[in-house]
């Protein structure tokens, strides 16, 4: 059995909206919260999630660093600060770095060029250079360049450790040549093409490579 529940439909005389009970019984929006759901504070992150986006933009940074750091740590290695430092690091880290270098503090002694006493067209150079240094450092690549009158380079030659120290003194486990101790002195010899009769001026430069 069906039961009519009657509402006033009639349109209001003046503007012709619906007045009845119906429309009555329509609940406010400032009543319903939907005010106030919309207008509430979002949530606060959590602690344990701005620790983690913090741990891991740490431990990001700390890997852009250490790739830097990797690339170029011939270099980084070299300094006086910093060295000590990397030194008690590879301790730890069983690692080893390269030896300390600074071919400045490399100087010759006594330079001398003469016609080899045996071959034509050949001239042969004296040198004794000493590592002034306070640390043992790698045997240095030796540059001989020639220049003309007006300073201008004409003729010029590397020489590795290999080409002047005697090979049986190279350390053959480390395949690189043996390292000269601080305040170490060392005279070679060394043959080479002679030059153009421009090339009247020389000297020498000391490199690592």
């Amino acid at each position: 059995m069906w039961t009519l529940v009657e509402t006033d439909t009639a349109p209001d005389n003046n503007n012709g909206t619906f007045s009845g009970a119906l429309t009555s019984r329509l609940p406010d929006p400032d009543e319903s919260g939907i005010s106030a759901a919309l207008s509430a504070p979002a949530g606060r992150t959590p602690f344990w999630r701005a620790a983690g986006y913090a741990g891991l933009c740490l431990l990001l940074t700390a890997s852009l660093i250490a790739q830097i750091g990797y690339q170029h740590l011939d270099r980084i290695s070299q300094h006086g600060i910093i060295r000590p430092w990397l030194l008690a690091l590879c301790d730890v880290a069983d690692c080893v770095l390269p030896a300390r270098q600074d071919s400045s503090r490399i100087v010759s002694n006594q330079l001398s060029i003469e016609p080899h006493p045996d071959f034509q067209d050949i001239s042969q150079m004296v040198l004794s250079f000493t590592n002034a240094a306070d640390f043992a450092q790698p045997l240095p690549a030796i540059d001989l360049v020639f220049s003309d009158t007006t300073g201008r380079e004409t003729a010029g030659r590397r020489f590795y450790p290999q080409d002047y120290y005697p090979r049986d003194h190279l350390d053959a486990a480390a395949a690189s040549p043996t390292a000269l101790s601080a305040q170490e002195s060392l005279t070679i010899q060394l043959a080479f093409a002679t030059p153009a009769d421009d090339a009247v001026n020389y000297q020498v430069r000391f490199a690592h490579e």
